[in-house]
């Protein structure tokens, strides 16, 4: 990813419609977490670390979300104990659809695939609100952070 872009092209977990988003840079990866977190990835709080730092690892299907792992230009993955950015509520992200998505649908994650979709299971996570639509697996959505809305 360069630095010198001269229009927004969406990537995976990079911040959309700037500026002046809240960013929590001082989270921390879980020391139980074994897999690497990448840009894009719902994180959950985690227990049984440091009670004095944010804690984060990578969510299930049916965690309440936290936030969403945030792109950076220095670093693309962040194992256990690394200190990472997330984008937490009222953020908003350029995420990938796993299918199509209406403007407006509220939005669930799929640890296993890292895409969105709007299938609606009562027990899973709501990760939040599609500002834009996608029209097929692989487009890129502007999603609202609103965990669990």
């Amino acid at each position: 990813m360069a630095l010198t872009f001269l229009d927004i092209t969406p990537v995976r977990g990079n911040l959309a419609l700037l500026p002046n988003q809240k960013i929590l840079q001082g989270c921390v990866v879980s020391s139980n977490e074994t897999a690497t977190l990448v840009p894009g990835d719902v994180v959950t709080l985690a227990t049984g670390d440091n009670a004095n730092q944010i804690v984060v690892k990578k969510a299930a299907v049916t965690d309440l979300p936290f936030g969403v792992v945030v792109a950076s230009a220095i670093k693309t993955g962040y194992a256990a104990g690394e200190h990472v950015s997330v984008l937490p509520e009222e953020g908003y992200v350029y995420l990938v659809a796993g299918g199509a998505i209406a403007r407006g649908a509220k939005v669930q994650f799929n640890p296993t695939t890292g895409k969105v979709d709007d299938t609606t299971t009562a027990s899973n996570g709501y990760v939040g609100i599609a500002l834009t639509t996608a029209a097929a697996d692989g487009d890129f959505v502007i999603v609202q952070v609103k965990p669990s809305i």
